[in-house]
């Protein structure tokens, strides 16, 4: 009986994403050709790609009325092609097709960057990848953050990035009562909110995150609780007990002794590589509600979706990435999840109780 709910809950998924966020059997795009690319490899992908097909096949029946999709449907398994036929497939597409990819890993082909490649072709690139990390006790978890939830995103997505838009201040309290303050003005709030129109037909999934960053590094200081990081594989661990780390003008100064030794090993490794620094850089809104700290995800890129706040430590930043002179080397990027118990922009009250009040 377990199994069939999650079964049935990825049926619903996949068939969501593609027809309401992909919007592809709507024109253009269901007059063009629909790739999948999958691999076998972790019980997830071979869970994903077993219902995808299976919305997929429905579409490419001979009943189904030609009206609703024009375009070709084309499965292929990653392991069973050439990588080089499966390049020249892709490249060779049509603008306004779509590609999903369902990866236990990354898809590597050369230095062929699948989805960042074909997006600057319009040709629209839908990712679910890391799924190896992704542990079989936490199969239906994943099946509850990609159900489809657009709208509600969408609402919260535009309050959050109004409020913070205007804001002249943050606070983030931790539930010990850390305090981190930025006291300044913040870049413009980008959004991802599973909305698949116009050029923002390429990401990955799970989705729904907001995210900004401070104007004036000097302006961001004091102490915050971290509840989660990954370690160099991207894989989350998770605290029974949160560390805390200081702040002092965006830059982490000091730790907690209770920091977990295999953290500490990548602050000093990673300082060393970028003149010394730890840079506190993205400031992080996850608005998944479906992902929680009792129903988690082991891959970083995932659980960064939790309803919440995470931030980004070291220079690299691939938005705001000129703010820093061109010639400083900016080279890792890793988020950090804090033990948040409130959030403020200015006096207003945002986020409490694991959930956004907005």
């Amino acid at each position: 009986m377990k199994n069939n709910i999650i079964e049935q809950k990825f049926l619903e998924a996949t068939k969501n994403i593609l027809e309401k966020n992909l919007k592809f059997l709507e024109k253009p795009y269901s007059e063009n050709k629909v790739v999948l690319v999958y691999d076998s490899d972790s019980k997830l992908s071979n869970f994903l790609a077993k219902w995808y097909i299976e919305n997929l096949k429905n579409y490419n029946h001979p009943l189904t009325p030609s009206l609703i999709r024009k375009g070709e449907i084309e499965i292929i398994n990653f392991d069973e092609i050439k990588k080089e036929n499966l390049k020249e497939k892709l490249i060779n597409l049509k603008k306004n097709s779509t590609v999903i990819l369902v990866q236990s890993t990354n898809f590597r082909i050369e230095n062929f960057r699948i989805r960042m490649t074909l997006h600057k072709s319009w040709i629209w690139c839908l990712e679910h990848n890391h799924l190896w990390y992704i542990s079989d006790k936490q199969v239906e978890n994943y099946a509850d953050a990609i159900e489809y939830k657009t709208p509600y995103y969408e609402k919260l997505s535009k309050k959050l990035k109004q409020i913070s838009d205007n804001a002249n201040t943050l606070k983030i309290i931790s539930k010990n009562w850390n305090e981190l303050i930025f006291e300044w003005w913040f870049e413009d709030m980008k959004q991802n909110t599973g909305n698949y129109e116009g050029k923002n037909r390429g990401w990955s999934f799970p989705i729904w995150e907001n995210f900004t960053e401070i104007k004036n590094f000097a302006k961001a200081n004091w102490k915050i609780s971290i509840r989660a990081f990954p370690d160099t594989k991207m894989i989350t661990h998770f605290l029974k007990e949160p560390f805390t780390l200081e702040i002092k003008e965006s830059l982490v100064v000091s730790w907690s002794e209770n920091t977990p030794k295999n953290f500490v090993e990548i602050l000093e490794k990673i300082k060393q590589n970028e003149d010394g620094e730890i840079y506190l850089r993205e400031l992080g809104f996850g608005l998944n509600n479906w992902i929680s700290w009792e129903k988690n995800l082991n891959d970083v890129n995932a659980f960064e979706r939790i309803a919440g706040f995470h931030m980004s430590l070291w220079k690299k930043h691939w938005i705001y990435r000129k703010k820093f002179h061109r010639k400083i080397i900016q080279r890792y990027h890793i988020d950090v999840f804090s033990d948040t118990h409130k959030i403020f922009f200015d006096d207003k009250l945002i986020f409490e109780k694991e959930r956004f009040v907005i």
